[in-house]
């Protein structure tokens, strides 16, 4: 659980931001504040000058934030901007955003993530191309994470992996879930390793094979 003095501690030590108000509710702390910062995507540089809010769940980082532009918005017709009444952003998958800000789960990290989204959008608007690709929404781009994670090119090859439940020694010298003929400990018992000892990153694949399993 996440405390506002905690909160307010973090924000107010920000260098390019301008916090505007702090306020506590039963189960989220909500932020106001302004983007005044520069940033650099794929060597070309963008200034951000953004009024956001984020809400922020007490059970942090068990539970994440949900992040939208507030008063006259600038971020307008971007396919990453949620179908929801706030216009939320979409900030990558529940996957992306945990191994972006382990192992400290430190807020800071997660701001970080918001302004690089917004260089991104920005980038768009000027060349009209995403600097590091795109990703696709909803249950495809939970696939599409998980074909990266795992470097395989099948939905089999993600869903036979993300079934695994257990790694035990007795494993290791089987052949790989992943079908590649491989024994699984050259194959891909490391980066389910990873997975299965961050009790926040194995919640979140199990939860996303519910998703992709339609459950």
């Amino acid at each position: 659980m996440i405390e506002l003095s905690h909160v307010k501690k973090q924000f107010n030590s920000l260098d390019g931001l301008k916090v505007i108000s702090f306020i506590e509710k039963n189960k989220s702390i909500i932020i106001f504040f302004y983007f005044d910062a520069t940033v650099a995507i794929n060597g070309a540089n963008f200034l951000i000058n953004h009024k956001v809010q984020i809400e922020i769940p007490k059970n942090y980082p068990i539970g994440l934030p949900i992040v939208f532009e507030i008063g006259e918005k600038q971020v307008t017709n971007y396919s990453h901007i949620n179908p929801d009444s706030k216009g939320t952003f979409c900030l990558g998958t529940e996957l992306d955003i945990r191994r972006k800000i382990k192992p400290d789960y430190s807020l800071s990290k997660y701001v970080r993530i918001i302004a690089e989204f917004l260089g991104i959008y920005k980038y768009y608007r000027k060349y009209g191309v995403y600097p590091y690709g795109d990703r696709e929404h909803g249950s495809l781009g939970i696939l599409e994470a998980y074909k990266e994670l795992f470097d395989v090119t099948t939905n089999q090859q993600v869903s036979s992996l993300m079934q695994v439940s257990k790694l035990k020694n007795g494993f290791r010298n089987k052949k790989c879930p992943c079908n590649s003929g491989i024994k699984f400990k050259k194959c891909h018992w490391s980066i389910l390793s990873t997975i299965f000892s961050n009790p926040l990153e194995l919640s979140q694949m199990k939860k996303d094979y519910n998703i992709l399993k339609g459950g």
